[in-house]
């Protein structure tokens, strides 16, 4: 063998070296980069889910801090009759609400009255001093804090307000959220869902075995801060297997330990973000161990086409050093073997027919390799977009549902050559397209609530749409809806969305209302004005009772059956009519029944401008 191929094999052994490693880290890389994507998209979703949740919660202490009768049982303790009522008060609220517990404590941290008073384990008589959520709320804040309760034993999150009279704060009500409901919903997500504390320690998780557990040591100034708040009421602290691989290309891969399964290790790609508000980091834990796999893949893959590469052109090395051969001796019988020498040309000529023939085939064998892995790097795409079509199905759900429905209507009516109803439906379904779009395009975005603010919206575009929304329901409860409103242009001050939620809160509250009657008749009427336009929604129901004409834009007033109803309807669309600058007053029909009236400032539009 000669320097010259000896060299070739080392350069070629050393290149194919170099395109195997760069082949392994790239597709490391891609992979952990799919994994980190679809996890972070995960992540958002919990986050938001969380914030959510939190958010129902938050305002209802600063409510409850307001109410009479929790001020009288601070100020008249320990009066029997008012300890009596704020029990009856905390009771009915938590009803309403759905709140774990709910509970007033005096200056001192001694819970005086409690939603749970009643129970076998009440809170009446505790003295939870020691709390943070107590000692921010007598500062004037807002209290919050997830802990294990020492009275329950039970897993919540706690929202403390300060209450307030002309001497200053006097007590503080708490609301206790239960916490274990959120983990239900995250038996459908794959990965790992941690919940973690200012400690590190694990509060909320998708395994159970995790729970109350930390990822890392604890400080011994951890262990006091535990101790003074009782966060866990002396739960031990198991310390969870957790650590970082060494390799820096996949430094966010951590190693757990299978406590359930075995004491095998499974490498998983960590992802975590802060809710700072709640005092908690987020983490999910994607399983990593197919990584592995796929670059196995992808160098088989790669090391098949370079094993294709070198035997190709062993073959034509092969080759062409016979055909050399073959040059040399036709040269040294060229004087006597004219007419041979001639054949042998034409042989030769034919050899290189048939080996460029065979090297276009190995192209064309290289160029089908290529496109068979390009199949199969969409393919595998494709598979994993259909793992995540699984976590849009709830968002995507109502629309597909208006759009079965109206295309549906649109069969009937033009079957009944009602085209024109028939192309508003399926206008409307043009328009949920275009919703379901806006929904995958940006759904973090829909996630969050409409900006508050000042600007113009189509009022009549409104009523209709909420109209629309509850047309099944309209059509099951037998009502008849009647309106007298044409003009389309008409514009107010309002917000597209904020607005449609008004009239499907007010026209649902007047279905509630006509459920017993034996004439259901809704009528909606605008009034344009100058300056404002007047909007009635009038039901044929029992009407509103007198004693309740005062009470029924509060916040948890209801009229309605324990769990039938939050009160808060009518209180939210009482709210997002003032935000506007408008207003909202309820008042009983002469011949029966109950008419809201929404007043909201008139906007010139583009046509009026015009004229």
């Amino acid at each position: 063998m000669s320097r010259t191929t000896c060299f070739a094999i080392i350069v070629a052994t050393l290149l194919s070296g170099l395109i195997l490693w760069e082949t392994a880290r790239y597709a490391r890389s891609v992979a952990l980069d799919e994994i980190r994507t679809r996890s972070a998209y995960k992540l958002d979703l919990v986050v938001e889910n969380l914030r959510g949740e939190l958010a129902k919660y938050s305002f209802q202490p600063r409510l409850l801090a307001s109410s009479t009768i929790l001020t009288d049982a601070l100020t008249q303790y320990p009066q029997a009759s008012a300890i009596d009522r704020a029990n009856s008060e905390l009771e009915r609220i938590n009803e309403v609400t759905g709140a774990r517990a709910t509970y007033l404590m005096n200056k001192d941290g001694l819970t005086i009255a409690a939603s749970n008073w009643s129970s076998d384990k009440p809170f009446v008589g505790s003295n939870f001093s020691f709390r943070p959520y107590f000692k921010e709320a007598m500062q004037g804040r807002l209290g919050r804090f997830s802990a294990l309760g020492t009275t329950s034993g039970e897993r919540g999150y706690y929202f403390a307000h300060p209450v307030r009279n002309a001497d200053g704060i006097i007590g503080v009500v708490v609301v206790k959220m239960d916490v274990a409901r959120l983990e239900t919903a995250w038996r459908a997500i794959d990965d790992i869902i941690l919940i973690l504390d200012e400690e590190g320690i694990v509060f909320l998780s998708s395994r159970p075995e995790w729970r109350l557990n930390a990822i890392s040591p604890l400080s011994a100034a951890a262990h006091q801060r535990l101790s003074e708040t009782r966060r866990y009421a002396g739960e031990a602290h198991r310390e969870l297997s957790f650590s970082r691989a060494p390799d820096s290309d996949i430094i966010e891969i951590g190693k757990i330990d299978a406590p359930s399964t075995s004491n095998r290790t499974k490498k998983y790609l960590a992802i975590s973000a802060p809710m700072n508000e709640a005092g908690w980091r987020v983490l999910i834990l994607a399983d990593a161990s197919g990584v592995a796999y796929l670059v196995q893949i992808a160098l088989l893959v790669v090391g098949f086409m370079l094993a294709s590469a070198v035997l190709a052109s062993l073959n034509i090395y092969q080759r062409r050093r016979r055909l050399n051969e073959r040059l040399e001796l036709q040269e040294a019988a060229k004087a006597e073997l004219g007419d041979k020498v001639r054949e042998r040309t034409k042989d030769l000529s034919r050899a290189v027919a048939r080996l460029r023939a065979e090297v276009s085939e190995r192209q064309r064998a290289e160029e089908d390799l290529r496109r068979t892995q390009e199949e199969l790097i969409q393919a595998s795409k494709l598979s994993a977009l259909g793992r995540l079509s699984a976590g849009l199905s709830h968002e995507l759900n109502q629309p597909l549902t208006a759009i079965r429905n109206y295309a549906e209507n649109a069969r009937v009516f033009l079957s009944r050559n009602n085209t024109a109803t028939a192309d508003a439906n399926l206008g409307s379904i043009v328009e949920m397209g275009e919703r379901m779009s806006r929904i995958i395009r940006n759904l973090r975005t829909y996630a969050r609530n409409e900006p508050v603010g000042s600007r113009p919206a189509r009022l009549l575009q409104s009523i209709r749409d909420a109209i629309d929304l509850l047309q099944s329901e309209l059509r099951s409860a037998g009502i008849e809806v009647t309106s007298d409103f044409t003009d389309d242009e008409l514009m107010v001050i309002g917000g597209d969305v904020r607005l449609q939620q008004v009239f499907v809160n007010l026209i649902s509250n007047a279905v509630d209302a006509m459920s017993n009657a034996p004439r259901r008749h809704l009528t909606v009427s605008v009034e344009p004005g100058t300056t404002d336009v007047t909007i009635a929604i009038s039901d044929t129901g029992p009407g509103l009772r007198a004693k309740d004409m005062n009470r029924v834009f509060d916040p948890f007033f209801t009229t309605k059956e324990v769990g039938k109803g939050t009160g808060l309807g009518l209180s939210i669309t009482y709210g997002i009519v003032n935000q506007f600058g408008g207003y909202i007053e309820a008042a009983n029909n002469d011949d029966g029944g109950a008419t809201f009236t929404v007043t909201l400032h008139r906007v010139e539009s583009n046509r009026e401008a015009a004229e």
